[in-house]
């Protein structure tokens, strides 16, 4: 009798190990999260509609086990408290800017200034896939996961009274611009910069504060700085890239087939931000006109001249960014 029962259990020990062994050969459910995301930009952005396909197509992909909460506006931070944010957790995703983020990865310096950047779809995507692989190390350095980014095409400088053709048009105007290389490049120009709220741009042009401003296309539109600053000078240069960065631990609480399936989303919407943005740019120069602005495209010949008048300042860059920036340059350069 002992000896059966001596059987029976060794039997039951074994039915138990196969049992463990088939369970673990089993699919384990990936994860479900949500995640709050903190967007700078209004809902009637013309960078929405990237950011709105990258964050339904991931949960339509993913079957709703990526889910997205998105707050507009700044509701739920600023922009130039975003990076801050993300990294030590306290937003899990947001959406920042490189000239809101250049004081803390200086590498960001290139994609801030002017002219950094192609200012066309083709060129952008052609630069892109290399640029997000550099900025990977950059923010994973940093705790942050890098999902993607969408271009600022069609730079112009709106002002009150006259074109900045050449750069002796810039020579003591007053000049807002936004992040300190755009600043930089501003001085670099002969011009004086004023730091302005985005919101008293209106009113500064206006009232004669500033004579000028920095801006893109779309937003001069939807701003109407035309109507104060009728003069539009197109650079024909693109500036400041938006970035949609992840804090690193909530980027882990994604299985590894997820992690796959939202890097390929963001790649998309890079794609279609880019294309669908050249289209507003043309667009809002057509739009402005309409309503009264007058836009002077600068020529092959004064688009030169500009570039070598800002080209000092990467220089400068060059000196801030170190071995990272290095790795930037080398991708970017060729378009300076």
């Amino acid at each position: 009798m002992t000896h059966i029962m001596a059987r029976r259990h060794v039997s039951a020990l074994a039915l138990g190990a196969v049992a463990a062994v088939a369970a673990l050969a089993l699919p384990v459910a990936a994860r479900a999260v949500s995640f709050d995301v903190a967007v700078f930009y209004t809902e009637q952005s013309e960078r929405t509609p990237a950011y709105k396909f990258w964050a339904s197509e991931i949960e339509k992909r993913t079957e709703g086990r990526i889910k997205f909460r998105s707050f507009y506006a700044g509701s739920l931070m600023k922009v130039n408290e975003t990076y801050k944010a993300v990294r030590t957790g306290a937003v899990p995703i947001g959406t920042t800017s490189a000239a809101s983020i250049s004081g803390q990865v200086p590498a960001m310096a290139y994609a801030e200034a002017m002219a950094g950047m192609p200012n066309d779809a083709a060129g952008f995507l052609e630069v892109a896939k290399p640029l997000g692989a550099v900025f990977d190390k950059l923010f994973a350095a940093r705790d942050i996961k890098f999902l993607f980014m969408q271009p600022s095409f069609g730079t112009v400088v709106v002002c009150r009274d006259k074109f900045l053709k050449t750069p002796a048009d810039w020579v003591g105007m007053k000049v807002r611009g936004a992040g300190r290389w755009q600043v930089q490049q501003v001085l670099a120009m002969g011009a004086g910069s004023v730091a302005l709220d985005p919101a008293e741009q209106y009113l500064g042009l206006q009232q004669g504060t500033i004579d000028c401003a920095l801006s893109v296309d779309w937003l001069a539109l939807s701003l109407k700085l035309y109507e104060v600053a009728p003069k539009i000078t197109s650079l024909r240069v693109p500036v400041n890239v938006s970035l949609y960065i992840a804090n690193k631990a909530a980027w882990a609480k994604v299985s590894k087939a997820d992690q796959k399936i939202v890097d390929e989303v963001s790649w998309e919407a890079t794609r279609m931000s880019a294309i669908q943005l050249e289209k507003t740019m043309m667009q809002a120069q057509a739009d402005m006109v309409k309503a009264g602005g007058t836009i002077y495209p600068l020529s092959d010949a004064e688009r030169r001249m500009f570039l070598d008048k800002i080209r000092p300042v990467f220089a400068k860059m060059d000196a801030a960014s170190g071995a990272e920036g290095k790795m930037v340059r080398a991708i970017l350069e060729k378009n300076w």
